[in-house]
C-alpha cells in the first residue's frame, strides 16, 4: 500500500562537518565532546526535545512564509551547514528555557507546548499546540497533522522500575525493502514525518539523531498501554 500520510516537502537536512554526510533532521550530537557540566554537554545529553521543536518550527518556516521570524530567516536553506544548525539550535535552546546545571532529564511535553505557543502568540501563527491527547485518538491525530504538512513530535516514554531497565521501543532501518531492528530506545523525542503501511503492518517514519528510522505502530501502541504513565508521557505535541 505504501505511504498513508507524510510531509509534502523535503525534511530538514544538515551537512555534517568533515564527512559531508547529509542528515535527516537535526542532531543534538553536533554538541558531542563538550566540556562536562557545560550547556553544550547538556544539549548533547538532554537535547532531543529541543532538536524536535527546532526542526518542527524550521520545517514550517521553510515551507510557509507566515512561520518565518527574524531569528530563523537566516536558516531557511533546506540544507544547512553544521555550524549554521548549531547557531539555530542555540536560539531554540535559549527560547525554550535552558537546562539547569545538574539536570537529569530534558524538556517536558508541557514545556514544549508552552514554548511553541509562546512563539505562536509572539509571531501571530495560526496554530496552537497541546501536549497529550486521548491515546485512542493518537494515530488519527498523527495522520491529521501530517496531512496538514505539520511534523509530529512524539515522545518515546521513560520506562520506570528496575524490571524495565534496557527496555523500550525498537527502531528499524529499511534495507533492501525489509525493516531491520537496529536499537532499543526509551525516554527520547522523535519527529514523525510519514505513516507507511506495508505487509499489513503500520510503520511511522521518523527523524532521530539526524537519521531516518521507523517504528512499528502496533509495538508502540502496546508499549504505551502496558507501562506506567505510558499514555501520558508517550504522547504527541498536537498542533492544529
Amino acid at each position: 500500500m505504501g505511504q498513508i500520510a507524510g510531509l509534502s516537502a523535503q525534511y530538514i537536512q544538515v551537512r555534517r562537518s568533515g564527512s559531508g554526510e547529509l542528515t535527516y533532521g537535526g542532531d543534538q550530537g553536533f554538541f558531542k565532546g563538550a566540556l562536562a557540566g557545560s550547556h553544550d554537554e547538556r544539549k548533547q545529553r538532554l537535547g532531543c526535545g529541543i532538536t524536535a521543536l527546532g526542526d518542527t518550527l524550521l520545517y514550517l518556516a521553510c515551507h510557509d512564509e507566515k512561520y518565518r521570524t527574524k531569528e530563523n530567516k537566516s536558516y531557511l536553506a533546506w540544507v544547512l551547514r553544521e555550524e549554521e544548525y548549531r547557531e539555530y539550535y542555540n536560539f531554540i535552546y535559549d527560547f525554550a528555557g535552558r537546562f539547569r546545571k545538574g539536570a537529569r532529564s530534558g524538556i517536558s511535553g508541557l514545556r514544549l507546548q508552552h514554548a511553541f505557543n509562546r512563539m505562536a502568540r509572539r509571531q501571530s501563527f495560526p496554530l496552537r499546540a497541546k501536549w497529550g491527547i486521548s491515546s485512542r485518538k493518537l494515530y488519527g491525530r498523527i495522520k491529521e497533522m501530517l496531512g496538514k504538512d505539520i511534523p509530529v513530535i512524539l515522545c518515546v516514554p521513560m520506562l520506570f522500575g528496575r524490571k524495565n531497565k534496557g527496555r523500550g521501543i525498537w527502531f528499524y532501518k529499511k534495507e533492501n525493502g525489509r525493516y531491520q531492528r537496529t536499537c532499543i530506545v526509551s525516554a527520547h523525542y522523535i519527529v514523525i514525518t510519514g505513516v507507511i503501511k506495508e505487509e499489513n503492518e503500520i510503520y511511522l517514519k521518523l527523524s532521530s539523531w539526524g537519521k531516518e528510522y521507523y517504528i512499528n505502530w502496533k509495538e508502540y501502541d502496546e508499549l504505551i498501554h502496558t507501562h506506567f504513565l505510558g499514555t501520558i508521557l508517550g504522547n504527541i505535541l498536537y498542533i492544529k
